[in-house]
């Protein structure tokens, strides 16, 4: 396992350093995500805390716990993690995945080098494959799907035509007065059973793993963005889209074309209804709808107000 020290990399990137500067890291994660051996992305005080990992990147700040800090300015924490991400890909500590790689043709599909799949599984013709990607037993991979490299794929999973499995993900960022995107060091993780409709995406984690639990159904034309987390036996209607670093608990239902915003956490056993726009933590349990989702009753209730007000 390769690494490097902090030392390094804030004499590389002139950022600030308090702690154990010989400390060594191996991979660039999310707080929640982090291991001891990371260097751990926090936006709070909750996510320094709570990690797992020893050494932490952040915004200037003094807290009473022991851990070692890398600062990066103030507002520039998204161009620092950036930065890093740069410096580790080129030490070949995290993977680049936005170099070409070759592929191999064998029975009309393409496959990059380290490609394993277990007994039973059908891959189609016209398949991309990229590197280092692993499927599980019995799996049905229909023509025309692309999975990117990293992806680690479960057994008895369903792919239908067209849809992008683990495509680098579009975490933008500011560069120059302009916008730029990463193509991230995260993969794409899908477990057991899980059935992928027809053109949808699925972005591989930026800075930790994206990943869909066992059991799950993804409708046709799903958008799920970098970083996301969605649990066991979830149903997602046609059409959804879904932004970076959402989580979502275990049998959640989101019905067509809803919409869920950035880092927002969706409990346990919640229904998203048709054309709902999630822009807060849902509690577990609950059935939501509307333009800002709320309680379903309410927003019928907050409907009908509305109807009585302009005579209708």
């Amino acid at each position: 396992m390769k690494t490097v020290k902090l030392s390094e990399l804030a004499a590389a990137l002139n950022f600030g350093l308090t702690g154990n500067a010989e400390l060594e890291i191996s991979s660039l994660k999310y707080a929640n995500d982090a291991d001891e051996n990371s260097l751990a992305i926090a936006y709070s005080d909750k996510d320094i805390f709570r990690t797992a990992a020893q050494a932490v990147l952040t915004e200037p700040r003094i807290l009473p716990v022991r851990k070692s800090f890398l600062y990066s300015g103030f507002g520039e924490l998204n161009s620092a993690m950036i930065k890093i991400a740069q410096v580790l890909i080129a030490k070949n500590i995290c993977p680049d995945y936005s170099k070409n790689f070759p592929q191999a043709q064998h029975g009309g599909a393409m496959f990059g080098k380290n490609f394993t799949a277990g007994d039973g599984t059908f891959i189609a013709p016209f398949v991309s494959v990229g590197e280092n990607v692993c499927v599980g037993k019995n799996c049905k991979i229909d023509s025309g799907v692309f999975i990117g490299s990293g992806t680690k794929i479960g057994d008895d999973v369903k792919i239908l035509s067209g849809t992008r499995v683990g495509v680098n993900c579009h975490y933008h960022y500011e560069f120059g007065g302009g916008h730029k995107s990463f193509c991230g060091v995260g993969r794409t993780i899908i477990g057991d059973g899980v059935e992928i409709g027809a053109n949808t995406v699925i972005q591989r984690g930026s800075f930790s793993d994206t990943v869909i639990g066992a059991g799950t159904i993804i409708g046709n034309l799903v958008e799920i963005a970098h970083d996301v987390k969605i649990g066991a036996d979830c149903l997602i209607v046609s059409q959804v889209g879904i932004c970076g670093n959402v989580t979502i608990g275990k049998r959640v239902q989101i019905f067509g074309q809803a919409g869920i915003s950035n880092r927002v956490t969706v409990g346990d056993d919640v229904i998203v209804l048709a054309k709902s726009v999630v822009t807060k933590n849902i509690r577990a349990g609950q059935k939501v709808s509307g333009m800002f989702a709320r309680e379903h009753r309410d927003e019928l209730k907050h409907l009908a107000k509305i109807k009585k007000l302009i005579g209708r």
